[in-house]
């Protein structure tokens, strides 16, 4: 009997006996996981959230139910490293999330490529937010690293910090996420044994998709396939780069809201799934947002402006979203 096979006999029981840390330390080498279930439940509440974990499924809602129902996700990716620089940016940008009574963050891939560097950003962000945390893997990591890390903090006892390379439906109050981790082409993975997906791992997002019962806000680190200069997909000197599978999964399931945080020229970024642009402030009924890197290193956008570290609001009122980008400061000059 193969170790895969083995697994697959022993997981449902294992969990519904140990509970969801059982489950998730079966699946600790997948960059994805499936789309699997147990039950009962493992319940947790943990800083007034409550978290019931079902396998492939976490059903999250306040202690205290929130005064609207609209639902507000702050948004990042990027990270990339925690100099002080980036703290400090880092810092501002969970700041704006706090005022925004945000449901939960996302941080959509490239958090790092170093394990230590994983360990120190999430040592940082379990501490300086108690707001569910929802993160995935880009091009930069290592799946089996990335849910190493996870897995240390969440062993620590910080509940709040969601591996979504092995949760893939995030069941929000109003909003559902559903999830895949990685990059779909090869070419751009950082580092040997790098996350890449293929049409497994989309049958398991679709099937995430398919299961939720709110508005889906689809999270991938690469954007769907678009049209245009405009799109989030655009990389001058190679137009449109993104995924078209994805694509077709979003306008065969009719997903409305996306994020995805890979190409940093497109960042700070809301089109429809088409590519086509979208004010910010004003809702939508498709909407796909680049949050862009939270790094405060300078790129220079699509648009011709430069970003010194990029961030997003999504705020989900029903089957419609608007979003806010959320832009570092232009650092000042260095003292002599």
């Amino acid at each position: 009997m193969t170790r895969a096979l083995l697994l697959s006999i022993l997981v449902p029981s294992l969990a519904a006996a140990q509970g969801f840390a059982a489950w998730e330390e079966a699946h600790q080498y997948d960059c994805n996981g499936p789309f699997e279930h147990f039950e009962p439940a493992d319940v947790r509440e943990h800083e007034g959230f409550r978290y019931e974990h079902t396998g492939a499924t976490v059903k999250v809602r306040r202690l205290k139910p929130r005064a609207t129902k609209k639902a507000v996700l702050g948004a990042l990716a990027g990270i990339k490293d925690l100099e002080p620089e980036t703290k400090a940016l880092l810092g501002v940008f969970l700041a704006s999330f706090e005022k925004a009574d945000v449901d939960a963050i996302v941080i959509g891939g490239d958090t790092s490529s170093e394990p230590d560097v994983l360990d120190a950003v999430f040592g940082y962000l379990v501490e300086a937010t108690k707001r569910p945390l929802l993160v995935i893997a880009g091009n930069m990591e290592r799946g089996a690293a990335l849910n190493y890390a996870i897995n240390k903090q969440r062993k620590a006892g910080h509940h709040h910090l969601l591996n979504l390379d092995l949760i893939h439906r995030f069941d929000g109050d109003g909003f559902d996420v559903a999830s895949i981790a990685g990059y779909h082409d090869k070419a751009y993975l950082h580092l040997t044994g790098g996350c890449i997906y293929g049409d497994k791992e989309l049958d398991v997002l679709e099937r995430a998709v398919k299961a939720a019962d709110d508005p889906v806000v689809l999270l991938s680190h690469g954007p769907p396939r678009q049209r245009g200069q405009k799109a989030i997909d655009f990389v001058p000197g190679a137009d449109n780069v993104g995924d078209p599978r994805l694509t077709q999964l979003i306008k065969r399931n009719n997903v409305p809201f996306g994020l995805h945080g890979h190409i940093l020229e497109a960042g700070g970024a809301g089109v429809d799934v088409d590519g086509r642009p979208l004010p910010q402030k004003k809702p939508h009924a498709s909407l796909f947002v680049d949050q862009g890197s939270a790094n405060p290193l300078i790129w220079r956008l699509n648009d011709g402006s430069s970003a010194y570290g990029l961030a997003a609001l999504l705020t989900v009122d029903g089957k419609k979203a608007s979003y806010e980008i959320l832009r570092g400061p232009k650092p000042g000059p260095k003292a002599p």
